[in-house]
């Protein structure tokens, strides 16, 4: 090659991007740089003839305040976690930044730093992962790298809860030494396809849901008894089947194996059931903040009636109705609403009441004339629907709020809801999910009188 077509140049890092990459400006033009930290300076190569990665970088030659050394080995190539290498503080207001920038039109509306939680590492309660037999012939599990189906191997994920790890790690052992085979997506042989732990971080209790490629489980007697001599804390253990060819973890039939099949955790005073398929948020610490945060902006009147949508296993609704005169509660989830119903009558909660059902079709097929004071709403991560905030403006219920983990489609939806006659009062962010690119919102909105 021409060295002539070569430069080489140093730069200092401006700022990162919400993916963790940093972005420096040369010739006018911005590029987005993995590996660099916003304050770094980096020593840059641009190659002329190469149209498709004009900027490379070679080296940091001095490094950034903000950055740190990563505790996850893992962490370049499991892709899970996007600021291991910059401090907490940083990536804080990385994502400040990104709201600020993507609510940008709001104009009246200023996002507040950050709410964050104590500790950024082993806070996740829900803790997942797949499996394959390593070159040496024993069962190991970790997680898929970005974009691949190829397994990185994790014997200590940094956001998951320690007490979740520990029992993986043993559960691998036992799976050793009991010669049950991880499933193989090419081959489709084998058994165990995924492992899945729910931690309650309040009650100390755990389930545990092994994933099989069928309903036989060869040696699965075995592998519980040597699961509960361990005294590792177990609760309960479930063995999920899922014959299904997708990414989709968990299949739709189950068999307990081992105590009850739930567990139970608790938010305040109220004691909530958790099974496998329930929706429950993954971060407990950040989970009390952002639903204290949800009720105050919500302001509930004892005269007010609440519908609390999407409501899962019925956590924010069963807090509201302490303050509300009733609340209704519309779940898609079979398992969640039974579960919430179990919720109310296990926390003696008597003005609530659940619907088995799609949010959207529950909204649509209410009188005009329903009488709502606030609409709690907590969607997936692909948002609501049109024809949801449609029945909204139908029913023109005075105050809304809007519980997101996608901050892109809630502005989607915040600029239809305002088209319908929606002032969005509040924008705050939370930081249930440190270490990682995401991150969730409360928005608060009124009715325009």
């Amino acid at each position: 090659m021409d060295n002539k077509n070569i430069s080489k140049f140093e730069i200092t890092c401006k700022k990162n991007s919400y993916n963790g990459n940093g972005i420096i400006k040369y010739n006018n033009k911005e590029y987005e740089i993995p590996g660099i930290v916003k304050g770094d300076v980096g020593l840059f190569s641009s190659d002329k003839t190469n149209l498709k990665c004009p900027i490379k970088l070679e080296r940091i030659v001095s490094y950034s305040t903000d950055r740190i050394n990563s505790l996850c080995p893992y962490f370049k190539e499991c892709g899970g976690c996007q600021f291991q290498h910059i401090s907490y503080e940083a990536e804080l207001e990385v994502k400040r930044e990104y709201l600020e920038d993507l609510f940008k039109s709001f104009s009246d509306i200023k996002i507040p730093k950050i709410n964050s939680i104590p500790n950024p590492y082993y806070y996740r309660n829900k803790c997942q992962m797949t499996y394959k037999m390593s070159k040496s012939k024993n069962v190991v599990c970790g997680f898929y790298e970005e974009g691949t189906h190829k397994i990185i191997p994790v014997v200590d994920c940094k956001i998951q809860a320690q007490k979740a790890t520990e029992i993986i790690n043993e559960f691998n052992k036992i799976l050793t030494k009991n010669h049950i085979e991880p499933y193989d997506e090419k081959t489709r042989k084998g058994v165990i396809k995924h492992v899945l732990v729910r931690y309650g971080f309040n009650t100390k209790e755990i389930l545990l849901v092994i994933v099989t490629s069928c309903e036989q489980f060869p040696g699965g007697r075995n592998v519980v008894n040597d699961l509960v001599k361990k005294n590792l804390g177990i609760t309960t253990i479930v063995q999920n089947i899922n014959p299904r060819q997708t990414s989709i973890v968990l299949g739709t039939k189950e068999r307990v194996l081992y105590g009850p099949g739930f567990i139970y955790e608790t938010i305040g005073k109220l004691k909530f059931k958790i099974s496998s398929r329930s929706f429950y948020q993954v971060n407990t610490v950040g989970m009390n903040m952002l639903y204290k945060k949800a009720l105050e902006v919500a302001n509930i009147k004892n005269t007010d009636i609440v519908l609390d949508t999407y409501c899962g296993v019925g956590t924010i609704g069963l807090i509201a109705a302490s303050k509300a005169k009733q609340v209704y509660g519309v779940e898609l989830n079979r398992d969640a609403y039974n579960d919430a119903i179990i919720n109310a009558k296990l926390n003696g909660v008597k003005n609530i009441k659940f619907f088995n059902d799609d949010s959207t079709k529950f909204l649509k097929t209410l009188d005009k004339n329903t009488h709502i004071d606030v609409l709690i709403m907590d969607p997936p991560r692909d948002g609501t629907t049109k024809e949801f905030i449609d029945a909204i403006g139908e029913l023109k219920i005075k105050k809304i709020v809007y519980v997101s983990c996608e901050p892109k489609t809630l502005v989607r939806d915040l600029y239809q809801m305002s088209r319908l006659g929606y002032n969005v009062k509040s924008i705050e962010g939370f930081d249930m999910f440190a270490r990682t690119s995401n991150i969730e919102c409360v928005a608060t909105l009124s009715l325009r009188k």
